[in-house]
């Protein structure tokens, strides 16, 4: 419950973010001009790439919230050494667990467990895409 209430949180301040932009995108165009507009128009796009941005992250969160659901992880795991589970999910993916989403995910866990949080957003990533096949 305490994340969701931080997504709304977040959700908030990003719409009042983009609020903002659009205000002061509003008051160039007054402005009027060549640079009011163009000014305008290079805040309108910071507006579109908050949004854009703000989107995709929504979408990766809900799909990898989706997963983490339906996750039953495998007898084998090895809970207490994080080094010995990320060898043992890099090895069920390797030996075959290309396509199978479980083993992505799985391989995920391992990396955040480790702190490497780029290596889990990959593993994630492929986590959904191997899910929606």
């Amino acid at each position: 419950m305490r994340q969701k209430l931080m997504v709304a949180g977040l959700l908030l301040v990003t719409a009042a973010y983009a609020w903002g932009l659009g205000w002061i995108a509003w008051g160039f165009v007054r402005a009027g001009g060549g640079l009011g507009y163009g000014l305008a128009i290079g805040i309108v796009v910071l507006l579109v790439l908050t949004v854009w941005v703000t989107w995709r992250e929504m979408l990766f969160g809900m799909a990898a919230g989706d997963l983490s659901a339906r996750y039953e992880p495998p007898a084998d795991a090895e809970a207490e050494d994080p080094r010995a589970e990320f060898e043992a999910a890099r090895t069920a993916v390797q030996d075959g667990g290309e396509g199978e989403w479980s083993a992505w995910f799985r391989l995920a866990l391992a990396y955040d467990a480790l702190r490497d949080r780029k290596g889990a957003r990959m593993a994630t990533r492929r986590a959904i895409e191997a899910a929606r096949r």
